[in-house]
């Protein structure tokens, strides 16, 4: 299977979280990542109104990902007009620091969605 490799910084809190959540799930961080990703795509508008991350970018992620959600991942920037380095990190900041985006099951698949809090 081809793949792209996504190299991005992110807080050290949130590199944590995404290694103990794959970890707790038996996948590996690149696994767990694409999952996130893929589930993201049908509602990405969400993450348009979200701040990226304001903490200190003190860890680097590098995870590879099939290429198939690579090229879902462009049209999604694209569309929102932001790079896929802050795409993936907001999507990873707000679903695992701040909470305000979760996943709920849609029609027997997952989807983004935002958290009333």
């Amino acid at each position: 299977m081809k793949s792209r490799v996504v190299s991005l910084r992110v807080p050290a809190a949130v590199d944590a979280a995404l290694a103990r959540s794959t970890s707790d799930a038996g996948l590996s961080d690149s696994a767990g990542l694409d999952l996130l990703l893929r589930n993201s795509f049908d509602n990405c508008q969400l993450l348009f109104d979200l701040a990226d991350c304001p903490d200190f970018l003190n860890s680097k992620l590098d995870v590879r990902i099939p290429l198939l959600t690579f090229e879902r991942l462009q049209s999604a920037t694209e569309q929102l007009k932001i790079p896929a380095s802050v795409y993936i990190r907001k999507l990873l900041y707000h679903f695992y620091i701040t909470k305000s985006l979760r996943y709920v099951q849609s029609d027997g698949h997952y989807t983004l969605a935002g958290r009333h809090v």
